[in-house]
């Protein structure tokens, strides 16, 4: 049968089956192409075998073609969340109550060289994480930083840790080993510790030590 559709297929059969069968499927695929590109009916004169003289002229008939639909896509709903790399953990534009270094100290327990900056947003104002990290320290009583946190960072190829301080009672859920990303709350701004007003106290450390925390984020675009 091959010969009828042309001469060399049954010799190209006998010598390499398999690229006849690869040059089948090709035609296949470009007709189902050719056919899916077509209206619901194309007209194909197909000349009926020829009858006695005499007869009526020879018929022409339709031939159909399948239309192909395509299956409805379903409508996918997803979020993007995009964050900064690098935040102020109480927003950008939050009161401060006390800079970083030597200051007068506030209370008969208070410090006269301040490792932080003080932050008073409010009472029970989110605390946020601002960066991704792993939380390295959970305290909940018996400090002067009262409810705190420390997370560990690598913040523009720098290992540095943030201090999250004076967070009220229950506001404070993570345990040593979370992961958390730049945005996460920590917890909420409170009076535990030593203190004279609900603020955050926070700390920014390299290597154990305390670097001024408003030069060091705005230094690095924290938003």
């Amino acid at each position: 049968m091959l010969h009828l559709v042309h001469p060399a297929l049954p010799r190209v059969a006998a010598l390499n089956p398999y690229r006849l069968r690869q040059t089948a499927l090709v035609a296949a695929a470009a007709l189902v192409a050719m056919s899916a590109l077509l209206v619901n009916t194309v007209p194909a004169a197909i000349a009926v075998a020829s009858e006695p003289s005499g007869e009526p002229a020879p018929r022409t008939q339709l031939m159909s073609v399948a239309t192909i639909e395509a299956a409805p896509l379903e409508a996918l709903e997803y979020t993007v969340d995009v964050r900064p790399a690098l935040q102020y953990p109480v927003g950008i534009g939050a009161p401060v109550g006390s800079g970083f270094g030597p200051r007068d100290a506030a209370c008969g327990a208070c410090s006269t060289m301040h490792q932080g900056i003080d932050w008073n947003p409010g009472r029970g104002y989110p605390i946020v994480a601002i960066a991704d990290g792993v939380v390295s320290k959970v305290v909940t009583s018996g400090s002067s930083l009262g409810v705190y946190v420390v997370i560990d960072h690598v913040i523009n190829g720098q290992a540095i840790s943030s201090v999250y301080g004076h967070m009220e009672n229950g506001s404070l859920t993570l345990s040593v080993g979370q992961e958390v990303r730049g945005g996460d709350q920590v917890g909420s701004v409170g009076s535990t510790g030593v203190t004279t007003a609900p603020h955050l106290h926070f700390e920014l450390r390299i290597g154990g030590r305390a670097i001024n925390p408003a030069s060091w984020l705005a230094a690095n675009g924290a938003q």
